[in-house]
């Protein structure tokens, strides 16, 4: 079986696949491959000084929040580097799935539905929090509420993935109630 997981900004789809993970699901959480790729990865990291300088660099590493604010400042930018890195993201998850391919699979991918990327599993999940609640968790996180409108911008709206997701999890209430409904979808998935 393999899970696409998708989800609103601050919904909750890093905890959903640790829930999974220790149901012993094999998973992959996309923005830990990015966030790999900016880390190791000397081509990608070549091209972004290419692109920029210096300028999103700290003691040669990548500056995440230098990044994030050119890409969400400017649309060329930012498909500029989704062009860079998601085939790169894509390509890491498949290879995954590649090496233990009868194996359960969730890979948690944020713009799941925005790239039709749904076709590669054989159920996508959906996780979604009131937007009141996503920005709360967002604010705890330090996002301005323009960073947060910025980022927003950029996925497709929370209700048309949920139309197009053929399970739906709610982060609307406690940690506790958000396993108890991860455990409900894993066992009614596995049993059929």
């Amino acid at each position: 079986m393999k899970i696409g997981l998708s989800g609103g900004i601050a919904c909750g789809k890093s905890t959903v696949l640790g829930f999974f993970r220790e149901a012993g699901w094999q998973t992959v959480d996309s923005d830990a491959v990015v966030r790999e790729l900016l880390a190791k990865d000397a081509e990608v990291k070549a091209q972004l000084r290419t692109r920029w300088g210096e300028t999103v660099f700290i003691d040669g590493a990548v500056d995440h929040t230098a990044v994030a604010k050119r890409v969400f400042g400017n649309e060329g930018d930012l498909k500029w580097l989704e062009e860079l890195l998601h085939p790169l993201v894509r390509e890491s998850w498949l290879a995954s799935i590649a090496q233990a391919p009868n194996a359960n699979w969730l890979v948690e991918i944020p713009l799941l539905f925005e790239k039709r990327l749904e076709t590669r599993f054989d159920l996508t999940v959906c996780v979604v929090s009131p937007p009141d609640v996503a920005a709360d968790r967002m604010v705890a996180r330090a996002y301005t509420e323009e960073q947060i409108e910025q980022r927003r911008k950029q996925q497709m709206p929370l209700e048309e993935k949920m139309e197009l997701a053929d399970y739906l999890i709610s982060n609307a209430g406690s940690l506790e109630f958000l396993k108890q409904q991860t455990t409900r979808l894993i066992k009614q998935i596995t049993t059929h």
